[in-house]
C-alpha cells in the first residue's frame, strides 16, 4: 500500500476546502384548502437521503450541501401526487412557497409552484395590466397638507378635490393630469422661511404604483438591485421588503410592498428615502437650500367593481433649510400631504370634464374662496380624518382656526 507523505496531505487539505452547506427552507400549502399550511408533508432532495417533514405551520428547514442544488426537490403528501421542482437558482435569502393540490384522476391536475420574494413581485408586476383599472377615471377625495416649522405647526390647507385620469396605459398613468378644487379652506400663513411653494397636490399625485415606481423597484430589470425578501405573510397576502444594495445617487430608497395572494395585486406600497452619506457632489452641481432629512410615502389601493384603484396617497418629509451664506440650519421644516379618495366615477368622465373647472395646477395657496360652513360641518371625511390635535392647538394659539378659515383670499 502506498501512503501520501504528510506534507502532501496538508497541501491537499488546503486545496480541498470543507463541503459548503446551505439552509433550504420554505412552506408547503394546500391549494385546495384556501392555501392553508400543510403539516407533515415530506420534502426530499432527489438522489440523496436529505429531507424532512413540515411542521404544523407547513414550514421546513433542510441543511444541504450547495452541490445538491443541482438536484431537484420532491414534495409529497398522503393523497396527493408527488411532484419535483427545481432548486437550481435557490439562495439562502429565499423562502420557498410551494402550493400543491390533490389529484384523483391525472397527474396534470397537480399544481406545484415554488415562489421566492422576487418571483412574487415579478408576478405582481406582470399582473398590473390585468389587476388595475385602465380607462378614463374621475376620483374625488379629501386633501390635506400641514407644515411644521421648528417644532410648531404654521399652516394648514384642506380641500375636497376631484382628479381626472386618463389611464388607458397603466405605465403612463397621469395622476396629476387634471384637477378641480370643489371646496377649500386654509389657515393663515405663519411660515417664516420665505419659501415660494409650488403645487404640492400635483407633486403628491405622482407618487403612485404606476408611473413613479415603474423606473425603480417595479422595473423587472432593476428588481435585483433592491434585493427583495419576504418580511411576513398570512393566508391573504405577502409583505415584501426591498432595500438598496448600493447606490451612487443623492437619495437612498427602500420600500415595502403588500401583494394579495389570490390575484397578485399590489395593495399597498411604503417608500422611505434618505440622503446618501457617501454621495459625492460634482464640482459644478448647484447646492440646494433644502437638505433632505427623510421622506416617507404610503400608497394604498382598493378594489372597485373588480378592478384596483388608488385609494390614498400620503407623504411626510422633513428638511433642513440652510443659510446660503453660513451653511448653518436656519429652519427645520416638516410637511405632510394626504389624499384619501372616497368616490370613483368611470362613466361620463368626458362630459364631467367639459362642464367642470379642471386644470393642471390647483393654486391651493392663493385661490380665492368663500368659506362654506355648512359643507365643512357636514363633511364626512373630517369625521374619518379629523385635524390632528397638535395642528389645531398650534394654529389656534395664533388665532382661532375657524376665524382663519373664514378669511377668504390670501
Amino acid at each position: 500500500m502506498r501512503y501520501l507523505p504528510i506534507p502532501l496531505l496538508l497541501l491537499l487539505s488546503l486545496i480541498l476546502p470543507a463541503q459548503e452547506n446551505i439552509l433550504l427552507h420554505g412552506y408547503v400549502y394546500d391549494k385546495e384548502a384556501d392555501n392553508a399550511p400543510l403539516p407533515m408533508a415530506a420534502v426530499q432532495i432527489k438522489n440523496s437521503q436529505l429531507g424532512g417533514l413540515t411542521d404544523e405551520n407547513g414550514y421546513f428547514e433542510i441543511p444541504i450541501p450547495k452541490v445538491n442544488l443541482q438536484d431537484s426537490m420532491r414534495v409529497s403528501y398522503v393523497g396527493y401526487a408527488s411532484e419535483m421542482l427545481s432548486i437550481t437558482n435557490y439562495t439562502q435569502s429565499d423562502t420557498l412557497r410551494i402550493y400543491i393540490s390533490s389529484s384523483t384522476e391525472t397527474k396534470q391536475e397537480v399544481v406545484v409552484v415554488a415562489m421566492n420574494a422576487r418571483g412574487v413581485l415579478l408576478k405582481a408586476i406582470a399582473n398590473m395590466r390585468k389587476n388595475f383599472y385602465s380607462d378614463s377615471l374621475l376620483s374625488t377625495g379629501f386633501y390635506r397638507q400641514y407644515h411644521k416649522e421648528n417644532g410648531k405647526y404654521v399652516r394648514l390647507i384642506e380641500a375636497d378635490v376631484s382628479v381626472a385620469f386618463n389611464c388607458k396605459n397603466i405605465y403612463r398613468y397621469s395622476f396629476h393630469e387634471l384637477m378641480q378644487i370643489n371646496k377649500e379652506r386654509r389657515s393663515e400663513n405663519f411660515e417664516t422661511n420665505g419659501d415660494i411653494h409650488g403645487d404640492h397636490l400635483a407633486d403628491l399625485l405622482k407618487e403612485n404604483p404606476y408611473s413613479y415606481n415603474k423606473n425603480n423597484f417595479l422595473d423587472p430589470k432593476k428588481l435585483d438591485f433592491y434585493a427583495p425578501k419576504f418580511e411576513s405573510e398570512d393566508t391573504a397576502q405577502y409583505i415584501i421588503t426591498l432595500r438598496y444594495k448600493e447606490s451612487s445617487s443623492k437619495k437612498l430608497e427602500q420600500a415595502k410592498v403588500w401583494v394579495e395572494k389570490e390575484s397578485y395585486a399590489i395593495t399597498r406600497i411604503e417608500i422611505e428615502k434618505f440622503p446618501n452619506p457617501y454621495y459625492v457632489r460634482t464640482r459644478y452641481e448647484n447646492v440646494s437650500r433644502w437638505k433632505l432629512v427623510n421622506e416617507k410615502d404610503v400608497i394604498e389601493t382598493e378594489k372597485v367593481n373588480g378592478k384596483y384603484m388608488v385609494s390614498s396617497i400620503v407623504r411626510a418629509y422633513n428638511h433642513h433649510v440652510l443659510n446660503r451664506q453660513t451653511g448653518n440650519v436656519d429652519f427645520v421644516v416638516e410637511e405632510a400631504f394626504e389624499l384619501h379618495f372616497y368616490k370613483h366615477n368611470t362613466t361620463s368622465v368626458g362630459q364631467i370634464l367639459q362642464n367642470g373647472r379642471f386644470e393642471s395646477m390647483t393654486n391651493l395657496y392663493s385661490l380665492t374662496y368663500q368659506y362654506d360652513s355648512n359643507f365643512w360641518n357636514n363633511y364626512e371625511m373630517l369625521k374619518k380624518y379629523p385635524i390632528p390635535t397638535q395642528v389645531k392647538e398650534d394654529l389656534d394659539a395664533k388665532k382661532p382656526l375657524l376665524e382663519q378659515f373664514k378669511a377668504p383670499g390670501f
